[in-house]
């Protein structure tokens, strides 16, 4: 096993977070006892939790614990049945940690399910798979918003994940789980804007393992949605025809 890109994968922050399916964590407690490293880096990870707690001059709001937490949650639906926020040993990890660390558990997070996708991959003979280095970077840069999309009515097993880079309008879509067009269909992209929704462009979905780029995201979007639309994208929605929706 190559520990060292198991141990890069995102999986201590998720466990340190509470974030990991059962199974996961089993994993994750039985290889520690194999690999000093391992739980080494457990170790530091969580003293930099408990560091950046301390550095914490002023507690946050009441209820923004609640609302990170809520947030993570939503992450977590996307890959695994939803886990409590455990304490055990880690009881020092309060709202104020949480907040200064949860743009790199989210990134974390995401990394972890890039990576058991990739393990499930070359598991089927698929051959080796990553990601191209800037897509890393885009998961990595705190200024970009990330925005999980969940399934809509019949289609509730779809997913996608997107992070929306407000400072230059682009927004970047990984596919999860969303059926392949067919050459009379395209996806569409919406974004709600003032309570209208706004087309962002065709979601090119024939791109699967990396991220598909689209530009001229209007500012002050609230939510975002994907239909399946005639060749070509329409000026409105086809409610009916709404695979993924998720909200900012």
């Amino acid at each position: 096993m190559d520990i060292q890109q198991y141990i890069s994968s995102g999986i201590i922050e998720a466990y340190v977070m509470g974030l990991c399916s059962t199974d996961e964590e089993k994993e994750l407690e039985r290889l520690r006892t194999e690999y000093p490293e391992l739980d080494k880096a457990i170790f530091a990870y969580e003293e930099q939790i408990e560091k950046n707690m301390l550095r914490q001059t002023t507690l946050p709001p009441a209820d923004v614990d609640e609302h990170i937490l809520m947030a993570l949650d939503n992450l977590n639906k996307t890959t695994s049945p939803v886990t409590p926020l455990k304490n055990k040993k880690r009881y020092w990890l309060a709202a104020a940690a949480v907040a200064a660390s949860v743009l790199l558990v989210v990134s974390a997070w995401f990394n972890y399910y890039l990576y058991q996708e990739k393990k499930k991959i070359e598991a089927r003979g698929g051959g080796p798979v990553s990601l191209p280095p800037g897509d890393y970077e885009i998961m990595k840069d705190p200024t970009i918003t990330p925005v999980a999309m969940y399934g809509v009515a019949s289609h509730a097993i779809c997913r996608c994940t997107m992070f929306w880079d407000k400072k230059t309008g682009k927004i970047y879509i990984m596919i999860h789980h969303l059926p392949l067009s067919s050459g009379k269909k395209d996806y569409q992209l919406w974004a709600m804007v003032n309570g209208k929704p706004v087309s962002v462009g065709i979601v090119k979905d024939e791109i699967r393992g990396r991220f598909i780029e689209l530009n001229n995201v209007p500012p002050g979007a609230t939510a975002f949605s994907i239909t399946l639309e005639n060749a070509g994208g329409s000026t409105t929605p086809t409610e009916e025809e709404t695979y993924v929706r998720g909200f900012i």
